[in-house]
């Protein structure tokens, strides 16, 4: 998805593709696709708070779907910067949306700044935790005991798992979602 930026206007989320705002609705679908998938690979504990928030849509899906999108962007996106694209080269940048509940609210890292889960085996967590960091796999291996070319396949193995096109992905990943 190309960049996009995200904002509230009047209580409605709205979206800019291409030079061009217009309002989110449930129509949306590519929209609507894009994060939903996002947000299983890299954020389902959100995804599973928001899907028992909007439970009482669920009979109509698109609307249920729109549901959880929006609360998603209303509290990581919605403020209008126009300096930097909230979504980028298919990644989210959240914001620090204003909220009077900031400090309090139970879904706080959870639904909004939420921490990436991104469900990998603990030695090929630890492995990519340390490439993100910028070692080298040669200095992984040296640094946990391991031979370099099982570094080597653990950072290959986390790209597959997590559909990335490039390890250099993964730095971007935890760069933005986990650090």
């Amino acid at each position: 998805m190309e960049a996009v930026e995200f904002y509230i206007i009047n209580g409605q989320t709205c979206i800019r593709r291409n030079g061009v705002g217009k309002q989110l609705t449930p129509s949306d679908r590519e929209e609507i696709m894009f994060m939903l998938d996002n947000m299983q690979r890299f954020f389902p504990d959100s995804l599973k708070r928001l899907m028992e928030w909007a439970a009482d849509s669920k009979a109509n899906k698109h609307y249920f779907e729109y549901r959880i999108v929006d609360r998603f962007i209303r509290c990581n996106f919605g403020d209008a910067d126009f300096l930097y694209s909230d979504i980028e080269d298919g990644m989210f940048h959240f914001e620090e949306v204003k909220c009077p509940l900031r400090g309090i609210c139970k879904d706080e890292g959870i639904i909004c700044k939420p921490v990436a889960n991104l469900g990998l085996p603990a030695e090929e967590q630890k492995v990519v935790n340390l490439y993100a960091k910028g070692y080298l796999p040669g200095e992984i291996a040296e640094h946990l005991g391991k031979a370099e070319k099982t570094c080597k396949e653990q950072i290959r193995s986390a790209c597959k798992r997590l559909k990335l096109p490039h390890p250099r992905w993964l730095i971007r990943i935890f760069r933005l979602y986990t650090f």
